[in-house]
């Protein structure tokens, strides 16, 4: 009779365990579909789609699917989603760890922990005094006392949902901006420090829900313990990624078997702290964060992740937020608190917010949205105070409040991210972005385009050029266009790929793709920057301008480099292999939100050169016998004839210039019959500094040059004096063999007098005459030449961007 009964109660469970599965697949379906459809007509006002689904999940929440499928009665319906949502939310976190920007987030590490601590200090003060009068008024079943209360209400108030935060910012395009990374890096920091005094709040004589086999003191051990596998985890991380990688040497993507193995890895790190009862966000955002980003491991991760967590994960868990309400428990006693709570909330993250803005000199409008945003709850009640109410610290209802207040406050967020979003996308497109107006230790965001492998080496010095700091340099983002013509190059044969394992490495060597993967992962390894590869289809060049763009505007770039249409040959001529690349190139110049640079690369340069290597590995010194001096091993010369274009020149190359590694020279041509009028505009004193009485761009970005670098020997500074344009061509000519790089202004704004003429004859327009002069250079001995444009701002946008600058400026 017993075992009878046993069987009957297991076939129950196993029956109640399906038919949960049931539903859980079904309502996943209905609100990813109903959140689509509804988010149709709200995307057209920049909301986000966390908005809709909550709105998806609210609607078939009230039809009632629960109570039809799931013939069981559950004390909540935390019951039902509490495993998946958690589940989402470690492999989100773990994601947005693994994408994160850590130099950049790094860079504004000083505003996030003053705006973290000062909105969570008013806070905690705010729910402590009104906790005593929320006491009778709010719970109208008997709690505890009021001292648990307070600590649960200021944690509540407090916290802040790293998940959403993180997940709107991404989706609007915000975590490049300043804004959108100051507000993602100060939710994380907030959701961790409520995180830990959770943690050590339940850790008291309040475990019996949490572990009931346990003691407090049992349960604070293994939470050390859970602490203690962690670190052995993150520890062993790197050996075993590396050890992957190096089976996987040259390939874009990791096996199944091995990349099922790295997620269930993931799972169970992450879900370490969750088994005695801790939140796991922190540990999967730190594995994310430790996690090695070069090579073929993290692309597969993030490839395999990325459509999964966003079409059907996330959609799922703000589904479930609007899910848990219960239209027939809903009354006053709960819509009142639920208001009153989320005004709560909103007053303490303001108040912490405009203070902290006021001592960072910061605008007080945008210190109120980061207060609004900051004051997202999401399943952050859901899942770390729910076991407030079975231990009785508050009533049932007061949950359901806190409920309601979540999604009260997510949802009034959507539009406050839509004011930002605004506001981020006309100050990036309407402001000056120009080096010469940035100081040269000021973060540059870079986004370079690559047409295959034989021109990434050379790209991808630069870009190892330009970072002096790679600890400090933001993620470098690599456009990479392949050729979609053949139809073994789609992406969708690309990706699914079955290799002859008798002749995997050779055909590995073979594909031009992954030779871009290959270079990338050398770059990364050896330089320590990291450097994210963005695969796109060669479609055409008005297609690929849009691509170009739309990148630009999403990384937030200060400069977008390009390859120039024509390659060098082995015998040194330059040859025009596609047309549409010049077309692209046009195109791109066009409307270029940022300085764009065109780089011509010239790879088989006699002279020794390490400018195809990373430096750290580069073993050339051809300039240290000079300038004795082992570390220079790249001379570079900046051509400067004058107008804006040759002005943001040279400050790129002063960028160049703070690289130990490279050497500069600003070389500027001079007409010979001013020669004494100029010497007559500038003046030397006695200790060497040069002063300009001159109100004249050109000379003020001469002399500041010669003041800051050549006056403290860091750079050097050489005119020539010429008589007209055919003593500019010969000069320029006579550079060959002296520089590794040649950085020089597009034109077209310099003075008639050196260039008349030379336009005629110069047959790309998209390096000028002079850039062309340099690129088109038959000698081997010519050096790769970087040809730089200023963006153009238009009249009519001057106003804005220059209130804009001060407006966002901290």
């Amino acid at each position: 009779m017993a075992r009878s009964i046993d069987c009957a109660s297991e076939s129950s469970v196993k029956n109640v365990a399906l038919d949960t599965l049931f539903l859980i697949v079904l309502q996943a379906a209905v609100v990813i579909a109903l959140g689509k459809f509804i988010h149709l007509g709200l995307r057209r006002h920049n909301l986000p789609s966390a908005t809709s689904q909550i709105i998806a999940g609210i609607i078939v929440g009230s039809l009632g699917l629960h109570d039809v499928i799931v013939h069981v009665d559950v004390e909540n319906a935390e019951d039902t989603y509490g495993r998946y949502v958690s589940e989402a939310r470690i492999f989100y976190m773990f994601y947005v760890g693994l994408e994160a920007d850590v130099a950049a987030l790094w860079n504004d590490m000083r505003r996030a922990t003053i705006f973290t601590y000062a909105s969570v200090a008013t806070c905690l003060l705010l729910a402590a005094f009104v906790s005593g009068g929320m006491y009778g008024s709010m719970m109208h079943t008997p709690v505890r006392s009021p001292e648990l209360l307070a600590a649960v209400l200021m944690l509540s108030i407090a916290d802040t949902a790293s998940v959403d935060v993180s997940r709107m910012a991404s989706e609007m395009g915000l975590a490049a901006t300043p804004s959108g990374r100051l507000v993602v890096a100060t939710a994380i920091a907030t959701n961790i420090i409520c995180i830990v005094g959770e943690g050590v709040f339940s850790c008291m004589k309040l475990a019996s829900s949490r572990t009931p086999d346990y003691s407090a003191p049992q349960r604070l051990g293994l939470g050390i313990l859970a602490l203690v596998k962690v670190g052995i985890a993150v520890s062993l991380l790197r050996p075993v990624v590396a050890f992957i990688n190096r089976r996987n040497a040259g390939r874009h993507r990791v096996g199944n078997w091995e990349l099922v193995l790295l997620l269930f890895a993931v799972s169970c790190i992450g879900n370490f702290p969750q088994r005695v009862g801790f939140d796991g966000m922190p540990v999967s955002l730190l594995l994310g964060l430790a996690f090695p980003r070069e090579g073929p491991v993290a692309r597969s991760i993030i490839d395999t992740l990325a459509y999964p967590l966003h079409a059907l994960a996330l959609p799922f868990y703000f589904g479930a937020m609007g899910m848990r309400l219960n239209f027939s428990a809903m009354s006053g006693a709960i819509l009142v608190p639920a208001i009153l709570l989320t005004l709560l909330g909103l007053i303490g993250k303001c108040a912490g917010t405009m203070g902290a803005a006021r001592f960072l000199k910061m605008p007080t409008a945008d210190a109120l949205r980061l207060g609004v945003l900051l004051n997202i709850k999401g399943h952050v009640n859901m899942i770390d105070m729910s076991f407030a109410s079975s231990e009785g610290i508050w009533a049932e209802q007061a949950l359901m409040a806190m409920v309601v207040g979540s999604m009260i406050s997510t949802i009034i967020a959507g539009p406050v991210f839509a004011v930002v979003f605004r506001k981020e996308k006309e100050a990036y497109e309407c402001s000056h972005q120009a080096l010469e107006h940035m100081a040269t230790d000021q973060e540059l965001r870079m986004l370079a385009c690559v047409h295959g492998a034989r021109g990434t080496p050379g790209m991808l010095s630069l870009l190892e050029l330009l970072a002096s700091k790679p600890r400090a340099q933001p993620t470098i983002h690599v456009l990479h266009f392949f050729d979609v013509a053949r139809k073994d190059d789609a992406p969708r044969q690309y990706h699914q790929r079955v290799q002859d394992s008798e002749h995997k490495h050779m055909s590995r060597r073979k594909d031009a793709t992954t030779q871009v993967n290959w270079a990338v992962d050398v770059f990364t390894c050896a330089t320590g920057l990291v450097i994210r590869q963005i695969d796109a289809g060669d479609r055409g060049s008005a297609v690929n301008a849009k691509a170009i763009r739309r990148w630009t505007e999403d990384v937030r770039s200060g400069i977008l480099l390009i390859p120039y249409h024509k390659e060098q040959h082995y015998d040194g001529t330059m040859v025009c292999r596609r047309e549409d690349r010049r077309q692209l190139n046009l195109k791109v110049l066009e409307g270029a939100p940022c300085t764009t640079a065109i780089l011509a690369d010239r790879p088989f340069r006699r002279s020794g050169t390490s400018f195809q290597l990373p430096t750290k590995i580069s073993t050339s010194t051809e300039a240290a016998g000079n300038q004795g001096d082992e570390k220079v091993t790249t001379h570079v010369a900046a051509v400067f004839l004058g107008g804006p274009d040759d002005r943001e020149a040279v400050a790129l190359a002063c960028r160049l210039d703070k690289n130990e590694s490279v050497r500069l020279t600003v070389v500027r041509f001079v007409l010979r019959e001013s020669t004494d009028d100029r010497v007559a505009t500038t003046s030397a004193d006695i200790d060497g500094e040069v002063s300009v009485v001159v109100d004249d761009p050109d000379e003020e970005c001469v002399s500041e040059f010669q003041r800051e670098y050549v006056v403290k020997e860091r750079a050097a500074y050489a005119e020539k004096a010429v008589t007209g344009p055919m003593d500019v061509v010969e000069a320029l000519r006579g550079m060959a063999g002296a520089y590794a790089l040649v950085v020089v202004g597009r034109g077209g704004r310099q003075p008639a007098e050196l260039v008349v003429g030379l336009e005629g004859w110069a047959e790309c327009a998209e390096v000028g005459p002079v850039g062309e002069i340099l690129a088109s250079d038959e000698s081997l001995e010519m050096g790769s030449v970087l040809v730089v444009q200023q963006k153009t701002v238009p009249p009519f946008h001057l106003d804005f961007a220059a209130a804009s600058a001060g407006e966002l400026t901290p």
